[in-house]
């Protein structure tokens, strides 16, 4: 074993980028309800703002139309 510090694994984020990482997670998670991605996300679902018109309680919609539906609240 060396003395000299390698650096290990959790050194720096492995997200380059943003878009390809949200691709690979529709790839592994494909499409699931509007509520897993809140949960996914962190949200409260009593508390998130999102726009579920046009589909079903229990319909399957990708991460991407999660994104879309989802309402920003402007706290300015």
């Amino acid at each position: 074993m060396s003395d000299k510090w390698h650096g290990g694994k959790g050194d720096k984020s492995r997200i380059s980028d943003m878009n390809k990482f949200s691709r690979n997670m529709e790839k592994i998670y494909e499409t699931k309800n509007w509520r897993f991605w809140a949960t996914w996300e962190g949200y409260d679902l009593d508390e998130i703002d999102f726009d579920d018109s046009g589909i079903d309680d229990l319909e399957q919609i990708s991460y991407t139309e999660f994104i879309k539906r989802l309402k920003r609240r402007n706290n300015g």
